[in-house]
């Protein structure tokens, strides 16, 4: 299990929480006493620091546990709320602000399930209710038990520690990340439509861009009437301080870049993000890629003459209107004999379908496109040849 270093680090932040409660004897209100820690955990892992997202084997991993802790934190917060009977305007100051941060929190668990239907921008700010209420929890366990927060002994040193981890977290999300994480100044320097919905940049930046063939990396764009709010898009190539972005037409923001972007546009990038990386695969390898998941793959094809090892890679679409690039992958298949290149359009041939397909043990499975494709993939590969590397990401963030 690659995030065994990350599930690790949750498991013994909660493993240590319990610990100093219990030796306290603070034993009936350890359910408050985790939720600071497990809140401080997803304000953490929100963060998209290098160093978690190597122990997580990626961000989407990383938010994945973010969510998790997010969901866990609300309910050790009712079972907490429940046990102790307060009122919304109970007497006691302490228990109102207690109140105050668990209906925030609630709030903003119910607009993370409506997200889809708002703008990533709006549920962004909307998302950041959740700082407030947790420096209002905080406050209240400082006003409803002061001891326990300044007293000198485990439980107020693992509590002081969480504090310290979630507020410096939160500030960092929410004022610092655009301001010094975007290190990467650049134009637009051409804006070519692939097809009906499918847009290519190539940015020109102020110094060289390092990246693995098959990441991704954060766009922020500033041209009138896009939003401030970076973006994540696969990396279709680029060498030195030349990158490219193959996006498609899938939303608000994404349907702004195909019709309204310009050339000439200034971008900030931050850095290159995943774990699918195309080079640390094995000398056998099979690539599949699903409709606009083609892209981290042309990354490879467009920067490469030349392929080491043998590589199978599949692209399905939805009819050739759809499809990308084919003509680069028939040229860069037929200059390398060990790239086989299988190109299966759903209208002609069917769905892809690898039921009965042959495995060796030393293959590894690259993987990018819609995430039910590739868990139903994932399943049907892994009854075949439980011993082959499977990789693969999907990143969702709302």
């Amino acid at each position: 299990m690659k995030s065994i270093k990350g599930i690790t680090f949750i498991f013994a932040s909660i493993a240590i929480t319990l610990y100093a409660w219990i030796s306290a004897g603070a034993t009936r209100n350890i359910t408050a006493g985790l939720a600071l820690t497990t809140l401080s955990l997803t304000f953490m892992l929100a963060t998209r620091v290098k160093l978690l997202e190597k122990w997580f084997n990626g961000i989407e991993k990383m938010y994945f546990y973010h969510k998790l802790m997010a969901v866990f934190s609300i309910i050790l917060l009712v079972m907490h709320h429940k046990s102790k009977g307060f009122g919304l305007w109970s007497e006691r100051i302490p228990a109102r602000l207690g109140n105050i941060a668990i209906y925030l929190f609630i709030s903003v668990v119910i607009v993370a399930y409506i997200s889809k239907k708002l703008k990533y921008e709006t549920w962004r700010w909307i998302h950041r209710i959740v700082f407030i209420a947790y420096i209002i929890g905080l406050w209240h366990g400082f006003t409803y038990s002061r001891k326990a927060f300044t007293s000198v002994n485990l439980m107020s040193l693992v509590i002081g520690v969480y504090a310290v981890l979630g507020i410096v977290s939160g500030i960092y999300i929410i004022f610092l990340y655009q301001k010094i994480g975007f290190k990467n100044n650049g134009k637009i320097v051409s804006v070519k439509r692939l097809n009906h919905d499918t847009t290519e940049l190539e940015i020109e930046l102020d110094k060289n861009f390092d990246y693995k063939y098959g990441q991704f990396a954060f766009i922020k764009i500033f041209q009138e009437g896009f939003e401030k709010a970076p973006h994540p898009f696969s990396i279709s190539g680029g060498k030195g301080n030349k990158i490219f972005f193959t996006i498609k037409n899938s939303g608000d923001y994404t349907s702004d870049i195909y019709q309204n972007l310009k050339e000439g546009t200034k971008v900030k990038i931050d850095r290159a993000y995943g774990h699918m990386l195309l080079e640390k695969g094995k000398e056998k390898q099979i690539w599949i890629a699903g409709g606009i998941g083609v892209t981290p793959f042309i990354s490879y094809i467009r920067e490469n003459e030349k392929i080491d090892g043998n590589i199978d890679f599949y692209y399905a679409y939805t009819g050739e209107e759809n499809a990308v690039h084919i003509d680069m992958m028939k040229q860069f298949a037929q200059k390398n004999p060990n790239f086989k290149l299988n190109l299966v359009d759903s209208k002609v041939s069917g769905y892809l379908n690898f039921d009965n397909y042959k495995l060796e043990n030393d293959t590894t499975v690259f993987m990018c496109g819609p995430l039910k494709m590739m868990d139903n993939f994932a399943t049907v590969f892994k009854k075949l040849n439980s011993n082959i590397e499977l990789v693969y990401e999907g990143f969702k963030f709302k």
